[in-house]
């Protein structure tokens, strides 16, 4: 198998990033509640995505991608309390476009239960992974593994913790083979999005 190589990605790449994650995503539960069933729920999620990596991405200071962007993960650093009121002002248009402007207090609804369960069980400071997606034709090759390894890397050296969160059943395997463990399964309110919040102690 080709080793993958991994690189910080930079903000003229993200185009090509929301392109990425909005294919990786399509199915994805939790993702396809965001967006519902509208018939452009594609360019929805595109420009949810350019939102999130412009705006939502703590200036993409943990963001790592491949050389052909076959796939992206998003991490939030130790310390990162989440985009200012500036950014969270110019981040609601395209999340306003991805959920749909009805529907936007039930989206918003979900997404404070999630994070309110994240602080319950990541009190410390501790890494994010806001995202992980791979082509769809390129997965199965290793990709999401590289992609995490670099901020893995960090937690063990400074023994810090990682915190994600998950609706893909098959997507707890890969993340326990990387030392998460499952510290609590919810269903998310107003939706039938069944997930699964997951926890990696800090190693030394």
């Amino acid at each position: 198998m080709t080793a993958v190589e991994v690189r910080r990605a930079t903000r003229r790449q993200i185009p090509e990033m929301a392109d990425l994650l909005s294919r990786a995503f399509v199915d994805d539960p939790y993702f396809a509640f965001l967006a519902a069933d509208a018939p452009e729920r594609r360019q929805r999620m595109r420009e949810g995505w350019r939102g999130i990596l412009r705006h939502g991405s703590a200036g993409l200071s943990e963001t790592y991608t491949t050389e052909d962007v076959d796939g992206v993960a998003i991490w939030l650093p130790p310390g990162h309390r989440g985009p200012s009121l500036f950014a969270s002002l110019r981040m609601m248009p395209a999340m306003g476009r991805l959920a749909g402007w009805r529907r936007l207090r039930i989206v918003a609804s979900a997404m404070d239960a999630l994070e309110r369960r994240h602080r319950h069980h990541a009190p410390a400071d501790h890494f994010y992974l806001s995202a992980l997606g791979v082509d769809p034709d390129r997965q199965g090759r290793g990709i999401g593994t590289a992609l995490m390894q670099p901020v893995l890397d960090q937690c063990d050296r400074g023994g810090i913790p990682a915190y994600l969160e998950t609706a893909t059943a098959r997507n707890v395997i890969l993340y326990e083979r990387l030392g998460f463990e499952v510290v609590e399964e919810l269903t998310l309110p107003a939706s039938d999005v069944h997930g699964w919040l997951m926890l990696r102690s800090g190693r030394d």
